[in-house]
């Protein structure tokens, strides 16, 4: 038993400041067992969006902008999102397309096929993981997969990014399997959220 004053002074201001730390490291930890999946996330950007699609044309190495509005849906399953997208490239050359992605949330994965008119359709099955989850509209996902970029085997990251209604996706790719250096901008899509 402490006898001195001093040593139950500093004793219980040891107890105290530990308390404390308890207390801010709890929510933490609660946050990290309760964040939602890469799936939840995702279906909750449903709704309606405006902005631009900036892409690197490799002939000229300069980045080219153009408008773009979409609309995301589901079904109400859980796992199926539905993008339409209209790109304006143009007087008199609307784009659309549609892409229909069913997510495996226990697996982390999404299937995805993408559609446009005159072209054969595109299918994916990439990764998604939550690398920042502060709330459901303060977040950023990666999705990963091995595809072609320009007619070449390509290691392709989607960087997604939900910040309150703005909502930004970065393309980066590079030659399968090589180091992290090798990652190189490929396109981004700048969204603002306009309706539900």
């Amino acid at each position: 038993m402490l006898s001195n004053p001093r040593l139950l002074q500093i004793s219980g201001g040891l107890a105290l400041a530990a308390a404390l730390g308890l207390c801010l490291l709890t929510p933490v930890a609660v946050s990290a067992q309760t964040a939602p999946t890469a799936t939840e996330l995702r279906l909750g950007l449903v709704g309606r969006w405006a902005g631009t699609l900036g892409y690197r044309d490799y002939q000229s190495d300069r980045l080219f902008e153009i408008p773009v509005k979409t609309t995301m849906t589901t079904p109400g399953d859980g796992t199926t999102l539905l993008r339409q997208s209209l790109f304006d490239d143009g007087p008199g050359k609307p784009v659309w397309i549609t892409t229909v992605s069913l997510d495996d949330p226990a697996a982390g994965t999404s299937t995805s096929a993408s559609f446009r008119a005159g072209n054969t359709p595109e299918f994916s099955n990439e990764t998604v993981r939550v690398s920042t989850f502060v709330d459901p509209t303060h977040w950023t996902l990666v999705h990963s997969e091995t595809g072609d970029d320009d007619d070449a085997p390509a290691d392709i990251r989607v960087t997604e990014t939900l910040d309150g209604d703005t909502l930004l996706e970065v393309t980066e790719v590079r030659p399968v399997g090589a180091d992290d250096t090798a990652w190189r901008f490929r396109n981004r899509t700048r969204l603002t959220r306009t309706g539900d």
